[in-house]
């Protein structure tokens, strides 16, 4: 008996990886640069470099969470399978 979908389909897997690219986008505008523009270091660097790298690592930890909670999904589902068909098998 073929297994139903999870609930968290390619559609909104895509949608949510669309959502991490606007927000990252809208990280990067002028106006929240601009708040960070300015003469203070943290530890040396300057604030908006530090700004920067921090979006950049928040939006590479997002994607891939994202892509991993997709592949986790799909591993799962092939061992399910897999079990069931053994099963089966056994029955037999």
């Amino acid at each position: 008996m073929p297994e139903s979908l999870p609930p968290d389909t390619s559609r909104q897997r895509s949608q949510r990886l669309l959502f991490v690219a606007g927000l990252f986008a809208l990280l990067l505008t002028y106006p929240l640069l601009g708040a960070f523009d300015h003469d203070d270091r943290v530890a040396g660097v300057p604030v908006l470099y530090l700004y920067v790298l921090l979006a950049w690592l928040a939006l590479i930890a997002l994607t891939g969470w994202l892509v991993r909670k997709k592949e986790d999904g799909k591993n799962r589902q092939k061992e399910r399978h897999a079990e069931r068909s053994e099963a089966a098998r056994m029955q037999q």
